[in-house]
């Protein structure tokens, strides 16, 4: 069994004060654990998290990661990119930030860091507005209904907390949008559904994240024992689904 893993920075480690080592990861641990009780040689976790990651990423690597490899579980973990309020448009920011007159560079990175919740409210700006999202949502699921995987699984969005709403004006209510749209395709059967927020949420998501956004180790602990509990569903059910251990 083959378990590709396509995520934004969430499933990858961090640096810093808080930082998140790669063995405390959840594709690492649900990869470990997998392996421990089924054996070396099965499944195969391919974990593909990439910094900034959109759906767009995803469809654009669909073919080479999922089709290529020949797939049997596909995890799709990515929202809080594409929905989060923005400033600029990714064009924009490296325009800004590649300006060889830096005083110019820095007096509008000023401005905008001072004024940023005036300017959210004033362009409303996305990388991947809700309407485009929802319809590369959908294509997703339509390739793998038409692909030889066996489930695909989604991940949804973590609600930022209140200081980053904030922040960001509307940054809660595009993150139940865009959560509506991942909720809408779930079928039972080839389309399922982690509601990672859910599970925050109900465990107080302040002693869960680093900084309201990026999972601590023991939300990424949890979320590879639901991916697991999933998984196991595909091999053999006789396997408790809550072994997942950290590291060490």
């Amino acid at each position: 069994m083959k378990i590709v893993i396509l995520a934004d920075s969430l499933a990858l480690a961090r640096e810093g004060g808080e930082g998140i080592p790669f063995e405390a990861t959840y594709p690492y641990l649900l990869d470990q654990s997998l392996r421990k009780q089924l054996g070396p040689d099965f499944p195969l976790v391919i974990e593909r998290g990439m910094r900034a990651r959109t759906i767009e990423d995803v469809l654009a690597d669909w073919f080479e990661q999922v089709e290529l490899k020949t797939a049997d579980i596909v995890i799709v973990h990515v929202g809080i990119v594409d929905c989060a309020p923005r400033i600029f448009l990714r064009r924009e920011r490296n325009f800004v930030e590649t300006l060889r007159l830096k005083r110019l560079r820095n007096f509008i990175l000023n401005f905008v860091h001072k004024h940023r919740r005036r300017i959210v409210l004033l362009r409303r700006l996305v990388y991947v507005p809700p309407a485009r999202f929802k319809e590369l949502v959908e294509e997703m699921v339509e390739r793998a209904r038409a692909s030889k995987i066996r489930s695909l699984l989604l991940i949804n969005i973590v609600s930022p907390p209140d200081k980053l709403e904030e922040r960001s004006p509307g940054f809660q209510k595009n993150v139940r949008i865009y959560n509506q749209f991942l909720a809408e395709q779930v079928d039972g059967r080839l389309i399922q559904l982690i509601d990672l927020n859910s599970l925050i949420q109900q465990q107080s998501g302040a002693h869960l994240t680093i900084d309201g956004i990026h999972i601590n180790e023991q939300a990424h602990k949890m979320l590879a024992q639901q991916l697991e509990a999933h998984i196991l569903t595909f091999g053999n059910k006789s396997i408790p689904a809550t072994s997942v251990e950290g590291p060490g």
